[in-house]
């Protein structure tokens, strides 16, 4: 086999592989419209309505949502000081932060956690899980 051949092929080879790379990626990805705290599911509407709306400055600029520490004593965490927490995303990331971390976030009405003063890495986005151990 020429070159001429083997590169029209080998192109083919690499389209396919992300073609069905980008599949398998959007296949994973859960949809949903709640976000799980400790077992419970709510929705955005509820989670604002349970949790008082708080403004926070980030590197990014302010940003506003609902107050994590609040959200947490609202929906029945019963040693909220004592506990850590797991935000998970719909795409699989995932961030685990103490609490004296978790009581200066806020999750945003688009499903996003920010916390002022961290890394960007702790900002997960498209919540759906909010573990607590």
């Amino acid at each position: 086999m020429g070159k001429e051949k083997i590169i029209p092929v080998f192109a083919m080879i690499l389209l396919l592989i992300g073609v069905f790379s980008s599949i398998y990626v959007h296949a994973n990805q859960v949809n949903k419209d709640t976000i799980n705290i400790n077992g419970n599911e709510y929705t955005i509407d509820e989670i604002f309505s349970l949790a008082k709306t708080k403004t926070i400055e980030t590197d990014e600029g302010e940003k506003t949502g609902a107050s994590l520490e609040e959200l947490m004593s609202k929906v029945g965490v019963s040693c909220s000081s004592c506990s850590i927490y797991t935000f998970k995303a719909k795409d699989g990331y995932q961030q685990t932060v103490d609490y004296k971390t978790l009581k200066t976030g806020i999750l945003t009405e688009n499903s996003r956690v920010y916390f002022p003063n961290t890394a960007h890495a702790l900002w997960v986005r498209d919540v759906i899980e909010i573990e607590v151990k």
